[in-house]
């Protein structure tokens, strides 16, 4: 992948996850940042806070506090290793691009390019459902990847009744979907799938929707802000915390090279420093995304640069015990294409399940790995 290409992905994440850019809660933006995590159950932990420092690297066994105490404050090193291949805990599915309605659609891109459908989500029952812009539509596949149905768009759901407008899919516990789109600055638009029928609304307020606790999505806001929003009820509320599928409370919040998460019902936080798996003296910097699992486990996908090779594509995926222990940093593929769009909507799980997924929009389908293991 070429440096522009790279850096341009990049910052079309930051930008469209301006909840993903998130700032410190305590202070002013810094000028670099990103995304939210956190859960609740009330493990002991030591009263004094102590600091340890681990690593965590593709292929190694992670180091963890001794299981007598947990650490309240603790700085896990974790490395970001170039693109390659998932590991063979991960089972991949392959959805094509073609012509007929059982296959995905491609739509131009400008520059000889064909974009993707804008990446998809799953609901409890194991089925798929894909952001099929090029078909203006949203595609139903079952679980084992063969074609069910779709849901056309209407045209009043379309921007001037012709173009698709929504991105960052997510599969909610009662079996609905929903999308969002900008239409304006400071308005957004969702879009719900329940029951066969699409409908849509509009309301004030200008927050990626990235997360959700299978009931309630949320988003931070420019300010850092966190926010959630009812779909039944499309509007923007303030909260204090965002909501893992557990029930548990979570923030995030990349700063420079460090990923912080607070975990408040467990009394922790975990400080993820990024580094070059070539060189873990290098200092690596990217986006984020994350998501929870039904016990409360936070997962995370990293994906960016070190400052040593800037044309050089890095990232990884580790998940986070509700009790803060750090699991092993494992490689992940190129969650980039020619035929990507550039939504932050790679990671997902299973509703109902702790079963994470990362999907990839590459030139030839749409793939999705996942973890099985």
């Amino acid at each position: 992948m070429s440096r522009g290409r790279l850096v341009t992905l990049i910052v079309l994440v930051v930008a469209v996850v301006v909840v993903v850019a998130v700032c410190n809660r305590d202070s002013d933006p810094p000028t670099t940042t990103e995304l939210p995590t956190t859960p609740t159950t009330t493990p002991a932990v030591t009263s004094t806070p102590t600091d340890t420092t681990t690593t965590t690297a593709p292929g190694s066994t992670t180091t963890v506090a001794p299981t007598t105490s947990v650490s309240a404050d603790q700085t896990v090193t974790v490395l970001l290793s170039p693109f390659s291949e998932m590991g063979p805990e991960w089972t991949e599915q392959i959805f094509p691009y073609g012509e007929g309605e059982e296959s995905l659609g491609t739509s131009p891109g400008g520059d000889g390019l064909l974009l993707g459908p804008d990446y998809g989500t799953q609901t409890p029952d194991g089925s798929w459902w894909f952001l099929d812009a090029a078909s203006l539509r949203i595609a139903h596949f079952a679980a084992d990847g063969s074609y069910l149905d779709q849901v056309v768009m209407p045209e009043d759901l379309l921007v001037d009744g012709l173009y698709f407008q929504y991105q960052m899919p997510q599969g909610l516990d009662d079996g609905s979907i929903t999308a969002g789109g900008f239409p304006s600055e400071d308005t957004m638009s969702l879009l719900r799938i329940a029951d066969g029928q699409a409908t849509g609304a509009t309301f004030e307020g200008a927050v990626p929707l990235v997360t959700t606790d299978g009931e309630l999505l949320y988003g931070l806001g420019n300010d850092g802000a966190p926010h959630a929003l009812d779909p039944a009820r499309p509007v923007l509320d303030p909260v204090d915390w965002l909501l893992a599928r557990d029930g548990s409370r979570f923030m995030v919040t990349v700063n420079g090279d460090e990923i912080v998460l607070e975990l408040p019902d467990a009394g922790l936080t975990r400080t993820l420093q990024m580094r070059y798996s070539e060189d873990p003296e290098v200092v690596a910097h990217g986006a984020i995304e994350v998501e929870t699992g039904a016990d409360g486990t936070i997962f995370l996908v990293a994906y960016g640069i070190p400052e040593s090779d800037e044309t050089l594509g890095i990232g990884g995926f580790v998940s986070v015990s509700p009790d803060g222990q750090v699991g092993q940093m494992e490689p992940i593929v190129d969650p980039f294409s020619p035929s990507d769009s550039g939504s932050p909507s790679h990671l997902g799980v299973t509703p109902g399940t702790s079963t994470p997924w990362i999907m990839v929009v590459w030139e030839d389908g749409v793939h999705v790995f996942t973890k099985t293991g």
